[in-house]
């Protein structure tokens, strides 16, 4: 096989059927709840608790990857996530199930951090888009083929089958994994225990404050406290890392206009494609009146788009540069949400159809490529936290795109019941513009950041303890 072939493989295969399993478990809700009487605001908390760990540990995870080696941090998040989705299946009690989510969403941050680097460092700079880009399609190809399966399997099965399937998958990417990643480096060095107990204290309570806003709203005292101590603590984290020889994430990273303009145009990304995903199943089903049969096949024309088009546009990144395809592709994206924003109780589903087409072909124009520029912007030896960064774009950008679209729609009168009128349609209007309009941000900070916009590595631009 052609260099870091292996290793790619073993890493899309990871990502492929994590993606696979966790797009599985939001059909397994409904059953679930019935099985153990929770009611939907209890039932949430299986995605919520999963999403806030995840994010919470990706700097963590990132950093451990640095200092024991991405293979192995990679290899022992994967039994995390595969024992944790087992526990899920077996536990007869609620707040167990959350407990093993807790301990799969560990395992997940671990294989989120780790598996770009691995593919970032077995592949030379002009063939990385093109790596990262089949990384891209093996999670779109695992969140289109999820929900089908999903359904079959709890039909014919169980909800509980649901989480058991990650056990042989697991055991499937352990297997190969042992045999065809490469060991990597390891840094001597201490882990940060001060900036780890600040982080585990700051970012959660962040995150749990922007996800609760939705209940509490935006401006309400307990969002408040909660967000403002989770600020404060966040500076202190990064008073204290700044002066670390070892730091748990190293800020020079941002030192580079390269890496801070990807990773922000990343988080901007997420925020406009979470606007969609939040607002448009509503509106399918209760303003178009269309079943949740139906919803989902017209949903998964964006994530197939994404599949097909995020490899091919990897590959020419290495050719022509990152830059401009990425900001054309958000550019695309702006252009279908703001379509989306025009639509009514009326709108054929071909039309409806074509605008998720376009959203998709956007997105997938523009991951691998600002992937690539975000990765190729940090050194060797910075791989894990550098793809803890990119990790906790993603997920940042989910929830803040989850949050903003769901106030913006409530406050202005919409309602996630039957029946939509015509004050729904106007909230999702001004929740979609607000997604255009975080898209067409993101193609500003894609079109003008500073550094080199293609072949080859940028100039790294690291922290001052490691350039002495």
């Amino acid at each position: 096989m052609r260099q870091g072939a292996r290793p790619l493989l073993v890493i899309c295969l990871g990502t492929l059927l994590s993606a696979m399993a966790g797009s599985i478990v939001s059909l397994a809700l409904p059953a679930m709840g019935r099985d153990l009487g929770i009611s939907i605001e209890d039932s949430r908390w299986v995605v919520l608790a999963y999403l806030l760990v995840i994010t919470s540990l990706l700097p963590i995870a990132g950093r451990l990857g640095d200092m024991l080696g991405h293979r192995q941090v990679y290899l022992a998040g994967n039994v995390a996530f595969a024992a944790g989705s087992v526990l899920c299946g077996l536990v007869p009690d609620f707040r167990l199930i959350i407990a093993a989510r807790v301990l799969q969403a560990a395992g997940a941050a671990m294989l989120m951090a780790t598996g770009p680097a691995i593919v970032t460092t077995a592949f030379p700079p002009e063939r990385r888009g093109q790596a990262l880009g089949l990384l891209s399609t093996s999670t779109y190809v695992g969140l289109t083929a999820g929900p089908p399966l999903g359904g079959f399997i709890i039909a014919w099965l169980d909800w509980r089958y649901t989480f058991f399937l990650a056990a042989p998958l697991g055991a499937l990417v352990l297997a190969t994994g042992l045999a065809w990643l490469p060991r990597s480096e390891r840094q001597r060095s201490p882990l940060d225990g001060e900036g780890l107990l600040l982080l585990l204290i700051g970012l959660p309570c962040v995150l749990f404050s922007l996800s609760e806003s939705r209940r509490w709203g935006f401006a309400s005292a307990r969002t408040l406290a909660l967000l403002g101590i989770g600020l404060l603590v966040l500076w202190a984290f990064f008073r204290t890392e700044k002066k670390k020889a070892a730091p748990l994430l190293d800020f020079g990273l941002f030192r580079s206009r390269e890496f801070s303009g990807a990773a922000m145009a990343a988080v901007l990304n997420y925020m406009a494609l979470f606007t969609i995903g939040i607002l448009l199943p509503f509106y399918l089903t209760e303003a178009r009146g269309i079943d949740e049969r139906a919803a989902g096949w017209l949903l998964s024309v964006q994530s197939f788009t994404m599949a097909l088009v995020a490899a091919p546009a990897g590959a020419l990144s290495d050719r022509v540069g990152s830059r401009l395809l990425a900001a054309t592709g958000m550019s695309l994206m702006a252009a279908g949400l703001a379509g989306i924003s025009c639509l009514d109780a009326r709108s054929g589903l071909v039309w409806i159809g074509a605008l998720q087409f376009v959203v998709g072909l956007g997105t997938g124009m523009f991951i691998s490529p600002n992937s690539s520029t975000l990765m190729g912007a940090a050194p060797r030896a910075l791989q894990g936290q550098a793809g803890g960064v990119m990790a906790l774009a993603r997920n940042f950008g989910m929830l803040l795109g989850v949050s903003s679209s769901t106030a913006i729609f409530q406050s202005l009168g919409g309602a996630t019941g039957r029946n939509w009128g015509s004050s729904d349609l106007e909230a999702m209007r001004a929740a979609m513009w607000f997604g255009a309009g975080a898209a067409a941000l993101a193609a500003v900070t894609s079109l003008f950041r500073k550094g080199p916009s293609s072949r080859g590595d940028p100039k790294n631009v690291v922290s001052k303890q490691h350039v002495d």
